[in-house]
């Protein structure tokens, strides 16, 4: 078994930040069989006390990944798939988000940013984006 360590927190009005109150909801995506017993996805809640939560996981396999549902007061609630490793203990933050449909990692999605800039590489190298003589910082785009 894998201990899951949840930890989250709100942000106040002065800036600093508050233990969240909700509560985790853990479903196992598939039933199976361990040791000769059929083993139910059914879910069980585990609740926030002082913003923590501390949860006895089953390692998942292949064939399964465990689905959690935050239910945190004041904001809506989110749903996240994550394969458990088999170790001692783990981190809510080191959670690698998983497709369900797939069973493999959902990759981080590149910020915003990420794709002006290659647009304007692309454009720069095109020749379509010249750099302004009078203001190095500042680019001129045409054409």
């Amino acid at each position: 078994m894998t201990l899951l360590n949840v930890v989250l927190t709100q942000p106040t009005q002065d800036g600093t930040l508050t233990p969240a109150k909700g509560v985790l909801i853990f479903t196992p995506t598939q039933r199976r069989t361990v040791d000769g017993t059929v083993v139910l996805p059914v879910r069980f809640q585990a609740p926030l006390v002082a913003g923590a939560a501390v949860v006895e996981l089953e390692p998942s396999t292949l064939a399964w990944v465990w689905r959690i549902d935050e239910h945190v007061a004041g904001i809506p609630a989110r749903t996240i798939y994550a394969a458990i490793p088999d170790t001692l203990d783990l981190d809510y933050t080191d959670l690698v988000p998983i497709d369900p449909d797939t069973l493999t990692a959902i990759e981080a999605p590149e910020p915003a940013w990420t794709a002006a800039l290659t647009e304007a590489d692309t454009r720069l190298s095109a020749g379509t984006i010249t750099p302004d003589p009078d203001d190095p910082g500042f680019f001129l785009i045409g054409a």
